[in-house]
């Protein structure tokens, strides 16, 4: 049986994979993230997760690899991480009382027989924010998320709504990702 390998340090990612009881081990590189402003959004992203994924499947050609990019994405722009709280009051403001789109893309090396790649897309809605801002950026659970929080932590009370996969929005679509290990016999 092929090993299966996380290529991210995300400790979102690696619950959700636990939960679902998928045996794997970590290892991921450091690459510099940069996307080609030449491609449409999705296929930026896409091409991301793949060369995030890339170096850990030269590593292990023979087993199954992977690797994924979750971005926000709100008034046609990427929203990464907040540099610091005004920046992280600043995106939580913009996105209060709207719709943003969380895209997950994923890539995954099956050995040396198969890559399979997609785009995840989410939409979630906050209800208005405004006044529960100060005490979520007092918990600095912002800290190093894209959009300025984590909808599995403090920040579930700023949804409205959800439509799409929120797991995907966490960091990984893992019931499609189950269904393709399964489906190409890599788990029963």
């Amino acid at each position: 049986m092929p090993k299966i390998i996380l290529a991210s340090t995300s400790p979102r990612r690696k619950e959700l994979l636990e939960r679902e009881g998928i045996d794997f081990i970590v290892d991921a590189s450091s690459i510099d993230e940069v996307l080609n402003e030449n491609l449409p959004i999705k296929a930026r992203l896409e091409a991301l997760a793949i060369e995030k994924g890339a170096p850990i499947h030269d590593r292990y050609p023979n087993d199954v690899v992977i690797s994924a990019d979750t971005t926000v994405y709100h008034n046609n722009q990427i929203i990464g991480k907040p540099k610091d709280e005004e920046d992280a009051k600043k995106i939580l403001l913009s996105l209060s009382n709207d719709t943003h789109i969380v895209y997950t893309a994923v890539s995954i090396w099956i050995s040396n027989i198969k890559h399979i790649s997609w785009v995840e897309e989410t939409f979630v809605t906050f209800k208005d924010i405004t006044k529960m801002i100060p005490e979520y950026l007092a918990s600095k659970e912002w800290q190093g998320k894209a959009g300025a929080y984590g909808i599995q932590g403090k920040a579930d009370i700023f949804v409205k709504n959800v439509e799409g996969d929120i797991d995907s929005v966490i960091g990984l679509p893992v019931t499609k990702i189950v269904t393709i290990l399964k489906q190409e016999n890599v788990i029963q």
